[in-house]
């Protein structure tokens, strides 16, 4: 005696499940790529992050020091404010080129990025540019730079760069630190060397969402 036995198939999944699935690993694969490329590129440009989830809210800015402004650093006093006066981009005017202060307009993880350097030459019997400087939010050091000139025409330069959290409302600035002597060198002074130097005394910042 026999019995029959039958196999019911499985209906295939719709071919627009399957497509969504593979859209959707794509999608996480160019976000990791996003996200990677704005790193790198911060000295450069903002890189396009789309993100559907989130809320919409931008953020940057890019400015250097005058050739005024760079000389006037020889008066300042230790834990003074470092202002850059002039803006090359500034969105919602957050930065201020009169405290030298950037406020927080969004609450979220930013990176902070900066350059000095210090003029290899003295002026008026001061000594040559050497200079120590903290990126502050608030009262909290979140970072710290050094540069020493050690001869006449020798410039010397040093960046730093700090990704923090911070919040709606944080004042983020640099101030002078544990030592400084001479004066800062200004931006034009490096602008024709190399294009990779263009970013001399700039403070940027890059917020994606």
């Amino acid at each position: 005696m026999y019995s029959k036995v039958f196999y019911k198939r499985p209906k295939p999944k719709p071919k627009t499940e399957s497509m969504m699935i593979f859209l959707c690993i794509i999608a996480s694969f160019s976000s990791m790529t996003a996200a990677v490329v704005s790193v790198l590129m911060v000295m450069l440009f903002p890189t396009p992050y789309c993100n559907t989830n989130a809320n919409t809210c931008n953020a940057a800015f890019s400015a250097y020091m005058s050739a005024t402004q760079a000389l006037a650093t020889k008066l300042l006093a230790e834990n003074d404010t470092i202002v850059f006066d002039q803006t090359v981009s500034n969105w919602n005017d957050a930065y201020s080129t009169t405290t030298g202060k950037y406020t927080v307009k969004c609450t979220g993880m930013y990176t902070f990025t900066w350059t000095i350097c210090g003029d290899a030459k003295k002026y008026a019997g001061g000594q040559l540019g050497e200079w120590g400087t903290y990126l502050m939010q608030g009262t909290i050091i979140i970072g710290a730079v050094h540069t020493d000139t050690e001869e006449w025409s020798d410039h010397d330069c040093s960046t730093g760069c700090v990704t923090r959290y911070v919040f709606s409302g944080d004042e983020i600035y640099l101030k002078t630190g544990f030592y400084h002597q001479g004066v800062l060198l200004k931006w034009v002074r490096h602008k024709d060397v190399t294009h990779k130097y263009k970013i001399h005394q700039l403070a940027n910042i890059l917020y994606v969402e």
